[in-house]
């Protein structure tokens, strides 16, 4: 497949445009709070923007980011997001047990210290090597893990396949991508199996549809699933807090 080329200055403000008037004040008006007549006068006035920039048809440019028509956006905003991305979703994995050891030790260790337990605090990331935000929120876990460093362990899981049919991992790839990017992962990292075995086990039924994806396990349960940024930060400082006081209590 050919890769599209990188954006003009004019497809640049077409797409900032798009963002402005169509899509960010949409984002919350699913379901019973949606309203067609807002939504068209949108819409006229985006033509209108993108005739000054330089688009008869703005989809030229859109249907490279899947958006093939007005009403096809339209059926998406309405619909709205998965039930995990609104506000007070709830994983259903939430206080389920996990070993952490028993988990990796399906999966092919890759780089970072080798993870044989000893830790009360485990923090899985979930994760592909394709995925941009995975990238991007990589060395933000690198920094988290050297900040809590003794007190926490990181463990990223790779799986390229995460949302499809489970291929068998192509180890050399990922060999070669965390070579070329070893400031940015430095938290230890395993590859999935050729099942797909973490996915299956906890990825999946954590039902958070979206990587990158961290799960939180404290003393072997899971206290967060989500996001690595939004609210996990916070919830891993109290869970921290929470087991060092339990530890002085029990010296």
């Amino acid at each position: 497949m050919t890769p599209n080329p990188p954006l003009t200055d004019a497809e640049i403000l077409l797409i900032e445009a798009y963002t402005a008037i169509l899509n960010e004040p949409f984002e919350d008006k699913y379901d019973d709070r949606w309203e067609d007549e807002p939504f068209d006068r949108a819409v006229d006035a985006f033509k209108a923007r993108a005739e000054e920039i330089g688009f008869e048809d703005a989809f030229e440019v859109l249907a490279r980011f899947n958006v093939k028509s007005y009403e096809s956006l339209r059926a998406h905003l309405k619909k709205g997001p998965a039930m995990c991305f609104r506000p007070g979703w709830k994983s259903p994995l939430l206080g389920e047990k996990i070993d952490p050891v028993a988990l990796v030790s399906k999966c092919k260790h890759m780089s970072g210290p080798e993870f044989t337990g000893g830790y009360r605090v485990v923090v899985l990331d979930f994760w592909a090597s394709w995925c941009d935000p995975c990238i991007q929120s990589g060395p933000e876990l690198s920094d988290l893990a050297d900040e809590f460093s003794g007190r926490i362990a990181v463990i990223g899981i790779n799986n390229e396949s995460i949302f499809g049919e489970t291929r068998e991992p192509d180890i050399e790839h990922m060999r070669q991508f965390l070579d070329d990017n070893q400031d940015g992962f430095r938290y230890t990292i395993f590859v999935d199996s050729v099942e797909g075995y973490a996915k299956d086990s906890v990825y999946n039924p954590g039902q958070y549809r979206g990587i990158p994806c961290v799960i939180l396990i404290v003393d072997g349960v899971v206290q967060y699933v989500g996001s690595p940024q939004e609210t996990f930060r916070p919830t891993l400082e109290e869970a921290l807090e929470a087991v060092e006081a339990s530890s002085a209590r029990e010296e």
